[in-house]
């Protein structure tokens, strides 16, 4: 069982670091500095994941405790944008909340997939983490795409 979550966070890791590449590509294209430097922070953020879960695989630890977040269901209701040189901040958070919803249904199927309660447990717990980072992203696109309603 133990090789199962071996392999289970190898992925992960592996997805956050995809992630990571992905944001900091998009941010070496940019040439529109604040552009540049949200997709810079946001891979930053990817890369934090990316080091605790691989923390938790070198200590084989499973014990993670994220609070639970709402879920507006924003990012849904969104096509991702094209990448693109004239990109809006809200092209950008839309690009990230996206990304964290993604991220969230994949650590909801490895948690319906686990093999133990405890593996279960562990990638519930990751699937809150990103929810929580989605809900955030939403948030911040909502208050950009949609600054007239403020």
């Amino acid at each position: 069982m133990q090789e199962d979550f071996t392999k289970m966070v190898a992925f992960a890791i592996e997805q956050e670091a995809n992630a990571k590449i992905f944001y900091r590509n998009v941010a070496a294209k940019s040439t529109q500095k604040t552009i540049k430097e949200m997709f810079l922070k946001l891979a930053d953020e990817e890369e934090r994941h990316e080091k605790m879960l691989t923390e938790v695989l070198q200590n084989r630890q499973q014990e993670l405790n994220f609070t639970e977040s709402e879920d507006y269901g924003v990012s849904e209701t969104v096509e991702p944008p094209t990448i693109s040189d004239d990109m809006s901040l809200a092209d950008v958070f839309a690009i990230a909340m996206k990304n964290e919803e993604k991220a969230m249904i994949m650590y909801q199927k490895l948690a319906k997939d686990a093999p133990t309660p405890e593996t279960k447990r562990f990638f519930e717990e990751l699937a809150k983490m990103e929810q929580g980072h989605k809900l955030a992203m939403e948030q911040s696109y909502t208050d950009v795409a949609y600054g007239e309603v403020w």
